[in-house]
Order: structure tokens, then sequence, then C-alpha cells
């Protein structure tokens, strides 16, 4: 994202994962950070969002799919058609994912 924005930054601290990224925003060890926006949602009024334009965004995909060697492949694939499904789709819209 800060490369495509033509950005260049010294960072204070690298967290493990996003989580512990925003934690240090929500705990004051930080000024900002760069998460995703489904955790920026599941902060609540803890954080303001800011919006990164599409050209300097990055997008990550979460592919769905049934094992072959599935021990349950009816409820994986039953699974699999929930998130699919208009209603999975609004889940996962509420939370912050964006339709693939």
């Amino acid at each position: 994202v800060l490369a495509k924005a033509n950005v260049s930054v010294t960072p204070a601290t690298l967290g493990l994962d996003v989580k512990g990224t925003l934690a240090y925003v929500l705990n004051g060890q930080a000024d900002a950070a760069i998460v995703y926006a489904t955790d920026v949602l599941a902060a609540g009024d803890k954080v303001k969002a800011v919006a990164i334009p599409v050209a300097q965004n990055a997008s990550t995909s979460y592919p769905i799919a049934v094992l072959k060697a599935s021990k349950n492949s009816a409820l994986a694939q039953a699974f699999a058609d929930y998130v699919l499904s208009p209603a999975g789709q609004a889940v996962l819209a509420a939370a912050g994912f964006a339709k693939p």
C-alpha cells in the first residue's frame, strides 16, 4: 500500500499480525496502523478509519473449496454454498467483507 502511494515510512513497530497491530493503536502505543477494514469495523468507535484510495489499496482474497478427501463433504459443501449464497454474503458484508 505504501509503495503504491509512493510513501516511505519507518515504522515504530511491526505487529506480529493484524489484530496485534491494531492493539497497538487501541492501547495508545501507536498513532496509526494499516489493517484490514474488517478489523477496523470490529473495533467500532475505538478507532477512526481512513479510506485508502483504490489505486493505492491492497486486496486480499479468501478462496473457499471442499476438499476431495473431506470426511464430511456434504457438510463442507453446505457451508461453501451458504457462504456464497445471498444470506452468507449479507453476513460477510455486515462484517466488512466485499463481494468476490
